[in-house]
């Protein structure tokens, strides 16, 4: 029996056939189905062909590596996108943004729900034409595997959990591994910043913080017990997204900043969706109040919320 099986037993859910988180990985891997994108149009060189290559290589390390023990299909390849747009190049030296996006489909709909909406502005790394992208486990091979290996296991990670309680917390270690191997390393752009702030280890180490178990619970019943019955009990699933949403408030603020920014970042748009039109359930009666004091950043945004 394979993995993606063995959880449509533990679900019972025929819509567990259309996941495309539980998942794919032939001989050679191939958990994820990611668009990359390597954009220089801001440096002023006639050796595009560079950027050319990485683009392919560093799409080839994403999608062609083994990145876990599972086994999937490959219409259930996580979808993903990588850009990089590089801001200097010289010396074989790149300084680049890398904004990452990853989805999950919603059970019985043709839409899929953003599970991570995010930019990067620190990433550094070596790089020549043709110079092998490789990952290793517990091993540090270059700047730029790290990175990609990092923000993998972290989606890897937010998937699982969309699926069942907890079940990200190994893709988040192995995360939380690989940023300190590079920052042992002294690679570039691996500090560990102010609560608040974008960092990758400040992300991980809020993830796996056990006083954020909270987040997990509610993230998890976002999915499950809300999103996923949107299609066919729309009152069923607004009711589990504000009760979910609600969970968020239990967190402990100093200690999942960035955490709940990076959620909020992804569901914005999508909670003023649900809520802004549609049948009224009881739940949401104060939720405006409550994402206000969750993410005030976002007040515009939940003023739209009837």
């Amino acid at each position: 029996m394979t993995y993606f099986a063995k959880w449509k037993n533990i679900f019972k859910h025929t819509f567990l056939a259309f996941i495309p988180l539980l998942w794919a990985a032939t001989l050679n891997g191939q958990e994820f189905r990611a668009q990359v994108t390597v954009d220089a149009s801001q440096i002023p060189t006639s050796n595009l062909s560079v950027f050319k290559t990485l683009e392919k290589d560093w799409q080839s390390l994403i999608n062609k590596t083994r990145w876990t023990d599972r086994v999937f299909e490959s219409n259930e390849r996580i979808e993903c996108s990588f850009l990089l747009s590089v801001r200097k190049y010289e010396n074989n030296r790149i300084e680049a943004e890398l904004s990452i996006s990853s989805f999950r489909p919603v059970y019985n709909s043709t839409y899929k729900t953003p599970l991570l909406l995010l930019s990067d502005k620190k990433v550094v790394f070596s790089y020549q034409e043709y110079q092998p992208l490789t990952f290793t486990d517990y091993q540090y091979e270059n700047n730029l595997v790290s990175i990609t290996a990092f923000y993998l296991y972290m989606i890897l990670g937010y998937d699982f959990d969309s699926f069942k309680n907890g079940a990200g917390k190994p893709y988040f270690e192995k995360a939380q591994k690989v940023a300190e191997m590079a920052a042992g390393a002294g690679a570039a752009g691996w500090d560990l910043e102010a609560a608040g702030k974008f960092s990758r280890r400040r992300w991980v180490q809020e993830v796996l913080d056990e006083n954020n178990t909270m987040f997990h619970t509610a993230f998890y019943n976002y999915h499950r017990r809300g999103l996923d019955f949107m299609a066919d009990d729309t009152r069923k699933g607004k009711t589990g997204i504000a009760h979910a949403l609600q969970q968020l408030e239990k967190l402990d603020r100093t200690r999942s900043q960035l955490l709940l920014k990076l959620f909020f970042d992804a569901k914005s748009d999508e909670i003023v969706r649900i809520f802004s039109g549609g049948p009224r359930v009881p739940a949401q009666q104060h939720l405006p109040d409550v994402l206000m004091e969750l993410a005030p950043y976002y007040q515009a945004k939940w003023n739209r919320i009837k």
